[in-house]
């Protein structure tokens, strides 16, 4: 597993010059960027290609990008609107649908070649018409995919519609060929009771991770080994199937915005220094 860090640790606060070089103390300098205003400015190419650029100057690169699924951090937060591709609302559907193709090509003019994608959100009820509208989204965003190269990935997310054998049958059913895949995240899969059954279903598509860890009854995002995932088998499985793929650390920000990117940041180097030493290790064995 080669580990990248995912921008959601400071979604709080805009990558502003000050924010990218507090991300870039962290470790891995491979991003997956959390495609959210006003965090980062995704929805102007103009503005996307200033980014890329400042990207550059920290020495950092968008290596994937978390397609959005809210139309900005503070219309999420105060006023709670969400983009869902399985809401039952067509023009809702619609709208996120065109938001999360408007990430791919962001993700493209960044420079990212992977785009992940959430199918609704956690705890969402699944019924025939949400799995019918799951597909259509994806036969939908397959083609954007295509056309900018930028390769699109379906995320479990702790509801029963997106686990891996879910999404890896979805996979099958619209996309024959291959050219999408699945980005499992182990935290969501040890909320739901079964890391290790979540990898192996994942398996005919696996082609990215989410990282992080927690009690198995919540979606805490802490930092691998400060909750209940077993990380030595997990580790161990992904080493017998010879796993080589981006694995993004996904921390969350404990005071929501409150401390500043520096503090941030710092306190996730110090908690992910261990877990980055230990891949380091097992990559030169």
């Amino acid at each position: 597993m080669r580990p990248t860090l995912s921008s959601h640790l400071l979604v709080y606060h805009p990558l502003d010059a000050a924010a990218l070089d507090a991300l870039a103390e962290v470790g891995p300098h491979d991003l997956e960027v959390w495609l959210a205003e006003p965090h980062v400015p995704w929805r102007a190419p103009a503005a996307v290609e200033r980014f890329r650029d400042a990207l550059g100057g920290h020495g950092l690169r968008a290596a994937s990008v978390h397609l959005p699924f809210y139309p900005s951090v503070p219309a999420l937060r105060e006023q709670g609107c969400k983009w869902s591709v399985i809401d039952p609302d067509p023009a809702a559907r619609a709208e996120a649908v065109a938001g999360a193709a408007e990430g791919l090509r962001a993700a493209a003019l960044l420079g990212a070649d992977r785009g992940v994608l959430h199918l609704g959100w956690q705890r969402d009820t699944w019924d025939d018409h949400a799995h019918g509208w799951a597909r259509e989204a994806v036969a939908a965003l397959l083609p954007v995919a295509r056309e900018v190269g930028v390769r699109l990935l379906l995320e479990n997310i702790v509801s029963e519609g997106t686990r891996a054998a879910a999404l890896v049958a979805l996979l099958d059913e619209v996309d024959p060929d291959g050219e999408a895949g699945v980005c499992l995240d182990l935290g969501h899969a040890h909320v739901l009771g079964g890391v290790l059954e979540e990898l192996r279903a994942a398996a005919p598509r696996l082609d990215h991770l989410h990282v992080h860890d927690n009690d198995g009854t919540e979606d805490a995002h802490l930092a691998p080994g400060r909750g209940t995932i077993a990380w030595e088998s997990v580790l161990a499985e992904l080493g017998a199937r010879r796993f080589d793929g981006m694995g993004a650390l996904e921390l969350r920000d404990p005071t929501k915005g409150g401390a500043g990117a520096a503090a941030v940041c710092a306190t996730a180097a110090a908690e992910v220094r261990g877990f980055l030493a230990r891949l380091g290790e097992e990559a030169t064995a």
